[in-house]
């Protein structure tokens, strides 16, 4: 039987072990530090627009993030969204669709509605919508 003292000394030789192989790991540049600092000046300077339309989720479908950047800067923040989405787009791609336009136009809620063929519309909810 190993005592409790043997356990803990394996225990902490594995575990610094690990960290080590991650340090190392984390050690080797993947780019020059110049080559770095431009990228994230380009990137910090390319203010709040740039950015989100260069997020990875949302750059795939330009045209649609597109529609709900210019929702979110004219619509009051009170103003909730409908999105209409025909039966013809999949349901995952639905949820999908439903969740970028609720993270650009956050706090706004957004609300999904049967569309026609493989529509995809963004609207503002009409005056007499949902109770907040």
């Amino acid at each position: 039987m190993i005592s409790i003292r043997a356990r803990r000394l394996l225990a902490a030789l594995l575990a610094g072990a690990g960290l080590l192989a991650l340090l190392a790991d984390a050690a080797t540049p993947d780019l020059a530090w110049a080559d770095s600092l431009a990228m994230a000046r380009r990137f910090w300077g390319a203010g709040p627009r740039g950015r989100l339309l260069n997020a990875p989720g949302i750059a795939r479908d330009a045209p649609f993030a597109a529609d709900a950047l210019r929702a979110a800067s004219a619509w009051p923040l009170e103003a909730d969204a409908v999105l209409s989405v025909g039966p013809l787009v999949p349901p995952d791609v639905r949820e999908r669709l439903r969740r970028r336009a609720a993270y650009v136009l956050a706090p706004r809620r957004v609300h999904l509605a049967p569309g026609q063929g493989a529509e995809v519309a963004l609207d503002r909810e009409p005056a007499g919508g949902p109770a907040r």
